[in-house]
């Protein structure tokens, strides 16, 4: 059986370069119970105070659980929480804002109140997922509140939770060498898909390219990166799969945007030093942890192998038009010797048809066990009436990789 798609087709903005040389944190670890340490993003949670307004249904926020975890990890953080029925809403802001009294976060379920403090750019939209899930419904930061650090860092703790721990997985013969030499890396290539200067020293000749565009549809463009991070590393002495954060915010479009961004990345080590293979821009930290399981899945060995075969496509011909429905296949075979896993990795063009006008990859994983030397597999991608790339990793036990060439497919539905 062919495995879950663990990839994310998302967009990417121009950012300036952040500095490289700040807190390299593997992991983020913490002594137990250690909350709001320097540099984590949260230390003005610690003693601060915070003001937040809801607008709407009290139960499409979840509040009690979001206080209760709130108070559990900064007892000493001061919050004042008011919830208000929505035409009460914009009213209340309005003289709030005259009176120099601002919220420092607003919770709103309903479009008919964000629009306003997004086309008045009042706010900044907090683009990610909360951590407690509302059913629905947007987070703010409005741009004139009283504490504004207070209020970014809120925002930084509903996506990413203090007590996250990198999880167990192989380093196996891997260097400490190997470890910064990696690191660095994909923090460089991390500025550089955010515009923040040349990633030629740290991309492999192999690996994807594709146009920046936004992570957000109206953001505009990155102004700021803050609290770069290499959440977790892991891989042999031939082959990383590793993640980086940091925080941005954006400017120039129509709603300014904030938030937590992960990125994910694997690397193979080649003559030359480190190589960045696989970018995929932004997932969720659970979806990191995912993606890098699927990965320790292998056990990597320590000791070189034989280097497996470049898996040779059978169909569809390059240029093939298939349909999205009813779904078709793809179809490739491996000589000997047979790799760890394959990696079905696919791009989906955009209107310029330009070489760099693809999406970022998403990635699907196979195991060779379930297959002869044919793999045959349901066309795993298709996102509209437009071109899709697509090639196969073949990965060895030793971290070695062979890559195919890539095809097109043209999807007529």
């Amino acid at each position: 059986m062919y495995g879950l798609v663990l990839g994310f087709r998302l967009r990417w903005l121009g950012v300036p370069l952040f500095l490289l040389l700040c807190v390299f944190a593997v992991g983020q670890q913490r002594a137990p119970g250690m909350v709001g340490s320097a540099g984590d993003g949260f230390e003005s949670l610690r003693t601060g105070e915070l003001t937040v307004w809801q607008s709407g249904i009290r139960t499409s926020l979840g509040w009690e659980e979001i206080e209760k975890a709130l108070r559990a990890d900064f007892p000493e953080l001061r919050v004042n929480f008011r919830s208000m029925d929505r035409p009460a809403f914009l009213g209340d802001l309005a003289a709030a804002r005259s009176a120099g009294a601002l919220p420092d976060v607003v919770f709103v379920d309903n479009w008919l109140e964000a629009g306003p403090m997004v086309a008045q750019q009042q706010a900044v939209e907090m683009t990610n997922r909360p951590r407690f899930y509302p059913s629905r419904g947007w987070w703010f930061q409005m741009s004139a509140g009283a504490h504004p650090a207070t209020a970014a860092a809120f925002l930084r703790w509903l996506v990413d939770s203090p007590h996250w721990q990198a999880p167990r997985m192989s380093t196996a013969g891997m260097t400490e060498s190997d470890k910064g030499e990696a690191a660095s890396a994909a923090l460089i290539a991390v500025a550089g898909l955010a515009g923040g200067g040349s990633t030629d020293s740290v991309m492999d000749p192999d690996a994807a390219r594709f146009d920046r565009v936004g992570w957000a549809t109206n953001c505009g463009h990155i102004a700021g990166m803050t609290l770069p991070a290499v959440r977790f590393l892991f891989g042999n002495s031939r082959f990383v799969y590793t993640t980086v954060s940091f925080d941005a915010r954006s400017s120039g479009g129509s709603v300014t945007c904030g938030g937590v961004i992960n990125t994910f990345l694997v690397l193979r080590k080649r003559d030359d030093g480190w190589k960045v293979l696989l970018r995929i821009p932004t997932v969720s930290l659970e979806q990191a942890v995912s993606l890098a399981d699927q990965f320790d899945r292998l056990n990597l060995s320590t000791a070189a192998g034989d280097a497996p075969a470049a898996p040779q496509l059978i169909s569809p011909s390059d240029g093939e038009q298939q349909t999205r429905t009813p779904k078709q296949a793809i179809s490739w075979q491996q000589d000997m010797p047979r790799p760890a896993v394959y990696i079905v990795e696919s791009r989906y063009g955009m209107p310029s048809g330009a070489e760099d006008s693809y999406s970022a990859s998403a990635i699907l994983v196979v195991r060779p066990g379930d297959y002869g030397n044919m793999v045959r597999i349901p066309t795993p991608f298709g996102q509209g009436v437009q071109p899709h790339r697509w090639r196969i990793w073949a990965i060895g036990k030793d971290g070695q990789v062979a890559l195919s060439e890539w095809r097109t497919v043209i999807f007529t539905n």
